[in-house]
């Protein structure tokens, strides 16, 4: 009667849990919508400003996992996806994660309004130059890039991604684990 109940309770736990919970790094990239790199890139070095004027270096970000997303006022998928982005961080609040969100835009007060308006409280920093998204092999937007502990780039996405979405929670979750 024992094994009976345990084997219940084991089936039903299972049912709760998203199928992507349990399946392998690879296929959550698959899941995910996310590119996985076949050989884990060093992901270029960079540094710039935030839109309140604060430096943020690359560098000092090693030992977490970063998601990277380029982004542009003037691009809808773009502003669709913010909000996703916004409650993947907040799943991962305390954590070794780090969310940056860069943008190309000159027109900073109509950033600073956009992020006012979402409450985004990941830092948004400004790449005049382009030079961090050519660094990256930026060609469209929104494109997203995963960064490893070590520094490595082990996924991209191009176009929006339902960042909040199981899958991409539970791919975070494998790469802060260090699992591959």
């Amino acid at each position: 009667m024992m094994w009976l109940c345990m084997s219940l309770l084991l089936w039903g736990t299972s049912l709760l849990l998203p199928q992507s919970v349990a399946a392998g790094i690879h296929d959550l990239y698959a899941q995910a919508g996310v590119k996985e790199m076949a050989e884990p890139l060093a992901a270029p070095e960079f540094a710039l400003t935030t839109i309140e004027g604060r430096m943020i270096d690359s560098s000092h970000l090693r030992g977490n996992v970063v998601l990277v997303n380029f982004w542009a006022t003037w691009c809808g998928p773009c502003k669709e996806e913010m909000p996703a982005l916004k409650r993947l961080k907040e799943s991962f609040a305390g954590s070794s994660f780090e969310l940056l969100a860069v943008t190309t835009d000159q027109q900073v007060e109509a950033i600073r309004t956009f992020v006012r308006a979402l409450g985004l409280e990941f830092p948004v920093l400004l790449d005049n130059t382009k030079d961090v998204s050519a660094a990256f092999g930026v060609r469209g937007l929104p494109t997203t890039v995963l960064i490893d502990r070590q520094g490595h780039l082990v996924g991209r996405a191009v176009g929006p991604r339902a960042w909040d979405s199981a899958e991409s929670v539970a791919l975070v979750r494998q790469i802060l684990e260090g699992m591959k």
